[in-house]
């Protein structure tokens, strides 16, 4: 005579799938070709003053892969001819020794206006990734003009 009990397949599966994720119980090894994770460094400019120009909340962030993003939103306050923000940044160790650099990052052609527009813009780039764990991102200095 042949016995069912009915939904002990699913409980097993699901007690099979528990087994691996208490503590002490060994995973199962990641494939290989499962990506590293990325570490990340950023920094932030509060508000900067270039001439007639304005900078809110600058960030640039660089990962361990070898990229980096630079954002900002740029406005100006007294010109209809277009003003364009530019940006580029040293990278140092914590000893001020120079990495790399990074930049020119223009932003859009900006116009006054009352009140000014915002003009957000974003820039991505690339960098030696070997060199990710030497930067201090504090250090880092941003040049800016308008």
């Amino acid at each position: 005579m042949k016995r069912t009990i009915r939904g002990l397949a699913p409980v097993l599966a699901a007690a099979a799938v528990g087994t691996a994720l208490l503590p002490g119980t060994p995973a199962q090894a990641a494939p290989a070709h499962s990506a590293a994770v990325l570490e990340v460094k950023s920094a932030t400019w509060g508000q900067l003053h270039v001439g007639d120009c304005e900078q809110d909340n600058g960030t640039i962030v660089i990962r361990s892969d070898g990229t980096g993003d630079w954002s900002a939103t740029t406005l100006t306050f007294q010109t209809h001819s277009g003003d364009v923000w530019h940006s580029s940044f040293d990278f140092k160790t914590t000893a001020g020794t120079q990495l790399f650099s990074a930049g020119m990052f223009d932003s859009p052609r900006m116009d006054d206006g009352n009140p000014p527009p915002r003009y957000p813009w974003s820039k991505p780039f690339t960098f030696d990734a070997s060199l990710f764990s030497a930067v201090d991102i504090f250090k880092t200095i941003q040049h800016s003009s308008c």
